[in-house]
């Protein structure tokens, strides 16, 4: 099966409209879409989510990189 990705406005209903008859379709199913994170995205998800390193100094950073 080939995937295609479409970017449409959501709000024009002859849009959302279209969409919804082609999923009508055997054979066509929707593919859930995911939006990729940016590299800040990612560092704040990290933050929120305690997947961080604690360093006293800089020293301290280097011998733990180097481990």
């Amino acid at each position: 099966m080939e995937t295609i990705t479409l970017q449409y406005d959501a709000t024009n209903p002859a849009l959302k409209g279209l969409i919804a008859a082609l999923l009508k379709f055997d054979g066509i199913s929707k593919v859930r879409a995911t939006k990729k994170k940016s590299g800040l995205d990612e560092a704040i998800d990290d933050f929120k989510h305690g997947r961080t390193t604690k360093c006293r100094d800089f020293d301290d950073y280097l011998a733990k990189i180097n481990d």
